[in-house]
């Protein structure tokens, strides 16, 4: 597993694309009882994501965010 830096190209648009989800509602963070979406590490294919309280569902949340360059790994 990989981890980016705040400063990698892929970092805001992964945070943009968490955000647009329909169960975050726009909110990158989802901030519920102290706690937040957390950026777990990224594989080749996808960014992961977990969320360990989040305040729609209540219970802990998992996103995998596809990596721009696994879409355009076919080419």
């Amino acid at each position: 597993m990989e981890y980016l830096d705040v400063s990698h190209p892929e970092w805001d648009r992964m945070w943009e694309e968490l955000a647009s989800y329909p169960l975050n509602g726009g909110d990158h963070l989802c901030i519920e009882a102290g706690q937040c979406w957390e950026y777990m590490g990224s594989t080749q294919d996808h960014h992961h994501l977990r969320h360990p309280c989040h305040p729609v569902s209540g219970k802990t949340e998992y996103i995998y965010i596809e990596r721009a360059r696994s879409a355009v790994g076919w080419a």
